[in-house]
């Protein structure tokens, strides 16, 4: 069988994210199954099927290594075929040998059950949503729900991707069609492959307690959920709008910051928090120092600030939430040293916690 390289190419590198590593044991017969007019990969949690532009003359399985040696081929045109139990792949003057298994021994990944609920929303919609949310999704094994994305519904026609560590949480919001209000958790792995497969159009959700489907008229991607119960952050999106409303400059900020990082020392033990000062006169400095350098740099605001406010930072976490909004100015509400800093524009938010500032910056 023949294919254009720059059709499976980019095909496999999409469909990646469900394949097994190579050097995962006993996965080598879950790599991307070529059958009829699709492909499918998965790696038991996840599962993606994608079209192909026309059937396939044989059902073959390409394992991880198949798939990672055509993704990195760069002849024009790519030949597949199975005998046997081997897989010979060929492009330009390369060449690979692979042990393959049967189509039909392809591990199956079944969705939600017939008690599955749906929901509709727009795909530039969906992947704007998840890339918006995606930095804040905990990395802490301890908290399996916080890994995962939360999507929610509740009395109006609006889906609600949260995301959150502990430390801070990035909100996004969009429209939906919907059967009833709903909220479970997907994995952050599967929200990345839905936001990686570039779907159009309309994307359908059906769902169970146990299990999610993500579909266009291209792509489908199927995915246990997180069992786990997600953080209730309701009552902290009631009080967005306490405290007092500033405005600052995002670009101005975020160079503000990539400077004053520069005092950060080498030393992973020796923790560097950044100090924000906010006088009311619409003056704020950043700085931070540390056993080998001190950094100080001013900036400006806008805002009736009636008393002046000191807040610590991590800086990474400040700088990340700044760079997931679009806007030049940047609406930020501060309530005091302790409270979370939240930032907004139309369908999102960002909260970002304070850490304690020690001594004088």
């Amino acid at each position: 069988m023949k294919f254009e390289r720059s059709e499976l190419g980019a095909l496999f590198s999409k469909l990646r994210t469900a394949v097994p590593e190579v050097r995962a044991v006993g996965t080598d017969d879950a790599g991307i199954l070529l059958s009829g007019s699709n492909a499918y990969a998965t790696n038991l949690e996840l599962s993606v099927r994608a079209g192909l532009s026309k059937p396939v003359e044989q059902d073959v399985v390409v394992p991880p290594r198949g798939v990672d040696f055509i993704s990195g081929t760069v002849a024009p045109e790519i030949s597949i075929e199975a005998d046997k139990g081997i897989l010979t792949v060929k492009s330009g003057t390369a060449r690979a040998r692979l042990n393959t298994t049967p189509a039909e021994n392809y591990p199956e990944f079944s969705g939600p059950g017939n008690d599955a609920k749906r929901c509709i929303v727009e795909a530039n919609d969906l992947s704007w949503a998840i890339s918006k949310v995606l930095y804040a999704v905990s990395k802490d094994e301890k908290h399996p729900a916080h890994r995962g994305l939360c999507f929610s519904r509740k009395g109006e026609d609006v889906l609600e991707i949260c995301a959150l560590d502990g430390y801070r949480m990035a909100i996004a919001r969009i429209n939906c069609t919907a059967d009833g209000d709903f909220r479970f958790t997907l994995p952050a792995a599967t929200a990345k492959a839905v936001d990686t497969l570039s779907m159009d159009g309309s994307v359908e959700i059906v769902r169970d307690r146990k299990k999610a489907v993500f579909s266009d008229s291209n792509f489908e991607v199927r995915s246990r959920l997180i069992a786990e119960p997600f953080l209730d952050y309701g009552k902290v999106v009631a009080q967005r709008n306490e405290g007092t409303r500033i405005a600052l400059d995002r670009k101005e900020l975020l160079g503000v910051l990539g400077r004053v990082k520069l005092a950060r020392s080498a030393d992973a033990k020796e923790k560097s928090v950044l100090v924000m000062d906010l006088e009311p006169g619409g003056t704020g400095r950043a700085s931070m120092r540390s056993t080998i350098a001190q950094m100080n740099e001013e900036f400006s605001f806008s805002g009736k600030l009636e008393d002046p406010l000191r807040i610590g930072f991590n800086l990474e976490f400040l700088s990340e939430a700044l760079k997931s909004m679009e806007g030049d100015e940047v609406s930020a509400w501060v309530v005091g040293p302790l409270s979370p800093v939240k930032l907004i524009e139309p369908q999102y938010e960002a909260l970002v916690l304070p850490v304690k500032v020690r001594g004088e910056a």
